[in-house]
């Protein structure tokens, strides 16, 4: 929730609308804090278990799931924007 507060305030701050699509931020928000936050209270847990390969793998899948899921909520009407 950490990285979703945050790119909401980027947004806000950046004069973008409620629910305004950001390429790259809307994705990776939560993962971003998620990494901070472990980062911040777990350092050794943190650096044993990200390693930069998985690092690469999570930054790489997110995104692809992210737009997939939120595609199919779109079209099953779930949601009203598809991002």
């Amino acid at each position: 929730m950490a990285g979703d507060v945050a790119a909401s305030f980027l947004k806000r701050r950046s004069g973008r609308s409620r629910g305004a699509m950001v390429p790259g931020l809307d994705q990776l928000d939560f993962v971003a804090g998620a990494f901070a936050l472990a980062r911040l209270l777990a350092p050794d847990w943190f650096h044993e278990t990200f390693t930069r390969p998985a690092v690469a793998a999570v930054l790489v899948a997110t995104p692809l799931l992210h737009v997939a899921t939120n595609g199919v909520a779109y079209l099953l009407g779930l949601k009203e924007e598809p991002w």
